[in-house]
């Protein structure tokens, strides 16, 4: 099935290791929310590496009716009961493409009391057709901007 977007939820640890996690509509919330179908990409991994990861996670997005649970993916992969707790450590970064704008890549900064920010100012906009590498040097800025 073709959707006019697609969303990624990609969070970093201290040593650059990734979890990368699609998102699906959420008939009971009736909203967007991440899907317990969580890649992780274990440092150092090359940009065609980032590539392949990123575009087959795409690919998961709406895949499955999400899950009615208290526990978010995040939570379930790392074992690790509250989300504050499970992404102490962990840079967020939003990874949005739709059909009309492209690719959007968004750094964000935890706010105490208010969670990850999306730094609007600092997105990285590359378009529909973004050369090979382009995705990846992208990812790799915004983990560089994004702030705990």
């Amino acid at each position: 099935m073709n959707y006019l977007y697609r969303d990624l939820s990609i969070y970093a640890d201290p040593d650059d290791n990734l979890i990368i996690i699609p998102t699906g509509h959420s008939p009971k919330r009736g909203g967007l929310i991440e899907l317990n179908l969580p890649v992780q990409l274990l440092s150092p991994y090359s940009d065609i590496e980032l590539e392949k990861v990123i575009n087959q996670t795409l690919d998961r997005c709406f895949s499955i009716i999400p899950e009615d649970d208290k526990m978010t993916p995040i939570e379930k992969f790392l074992s690790i009961k509250g989300y504050s707790r499970a992404v102490k450590e962990r840079r967020f970064i939003s990874f949005f493409w739709n059909v009309d704008e492209g690719y959007r890549i968004t750094p964000t900064k935890k706010e105490s009391r208010q969670g990850y920010c999306s730094m609007i100012d600092k997105a990285i906009r590359l378009g529909l057709n973004p050369k090979e590498g382009e995705i990846a040097k992208a990812i790799r800025e915004a983990m560089k901007l994004s702030t705990l």
